[in-house]
């Protein structure tokens, strides 16, 4: 349990709650594949057609996704389904509660990983208006910013600066992004991926998005778009360099719920079957947010004392 007798600084109540908030996030996940998957009618189907990223994998994976799709036809959907929603939900617990939380961070790395491949196929294909490189590459980042914190807080060696490889790992993940940004196809299709976003949605979020739509379309599509790749390319060139860090994750941050509550209408919309199917249950983009989370506490520590000791108590 998440007891100790050792006094508890501030900067890790932080990290203890950034964990405890990744499984609730985890719990959310588990809860909308369940709805999607098995509560609700053709959920095998549904399964079924998440696994199906043979056909836009890269030549070289396309056979094993195609095996791993006929095995979880084989098996039965639904049946995996409940397996995997089991997992998510064991994982979810143990995030919260801290019970066996390393075994189980070293779970959701591996899960992250194999989520990355089978459902998001690499994030491939790179092309056609794509902005990012898939949904589960943020979640394996926020798993190894849990991880490091776990070890901060256990008593590992600290550094002047203790998520200095994460953020790095980060600032890659944002200059992939920016690339994408800088694609001729998202310079002249900037419409394209805000508009959608209104479909299905309820009708104040609906009305939000046209309002933005308008006005994009007021300022100019194209002179937008290449706003948007500059900035992105700046917070990338910001993590990578380590400069102005101070300034560049809360605007990253306030960037990334821009970004998650237009182009992808607040995660939605939301129902038996409207999201969570591929793992971004709340939006994809949310969860750059939490990465710069533990970044922003990382910054403050630097302007406090350190980190003491802690007991393993802490955390198992």
């Amino acid at each position: 349990m998440d007891t100790t007798t050792a006094p508890i600084l501030p900067v890790a109540r932080r990290w203890l709650w950034l964990r405890r908030l990744l499984g609730a996030i985890w719990l959310a996940n588990a809860a909308f594949h369940y709805l999607a998957w098995v509560y609700s009618p053709g959920g095998a189907n549904r399964v079924l057609a998440a696994f199906d990223q043979a056909r836009v994998a890269p030549p070289w994976l396309a056979p094993a996704l195609s095996a791993l799709h006929d095995g979880i036809a084989t098996l039965g959907a639904e049946r995996f389904a409940l397996f995997l929603i089991l997992l998510e939900v064991l994982l979810g617990l143990a995030l919260l509660t801290g019970y066996r939380v390393r075994t189980f961070l070293v779970l959701g790395l591996a899960y992250s990983a194999f989520c990355w491949v089978a459902l998001d196929a690499l994030g491939y294909p790179y092309g056609g208006g794509q902005t990012d490189p898939g949904v589960f590459i943020a979640y394996l980042l926020a798993f190894l910013f849990a991880w490091r914190a776990l070890g901060l807080i256990e008593g590992a060696p600290a550094e002047a600066e203790p998520f200095r490889r994460e953020r790095l790992l980060f600032g890659l993940l944002w200059a992939f992004d920016a690339a994408l940004k800088w694609q001729p196809y998202f310079l002249t299709h900037f419409m394209d991926q805000l508009l959608p976003a209104a479909q299905g949605q309820p009708v104040w979020i609906a009305a939000y998005i046209r309002g933005i739509a308008a006005a994009v379309q007021w300022i100019g599509p194209g002179i937008v778009a290449i706003l948007v790749a500059v900035a992105e390319t700046l917070l990338a060139a910001s993590l990578l360099g380590g400069w102005f860090l101070r300034y560049a994750v809360p605007l990253g941050a306030a960037y990334s719920l821009a970004v998650w509550s237009t182009a992808e209408g607040f995660g939605g919309p939301y129902g038996l079957t409207g999201t969570g199917v591929r793992g971004d249950v709340l939006g994809n983009v949310l969860i750059y947010v939490y990465l710069f989370a533990y970044l922003w506490s990382a910054t403050l520590r630097r302007r406090g004392s350190n980190l003491p000791v802690l007991s393993r108590k802490f955390t198992e």
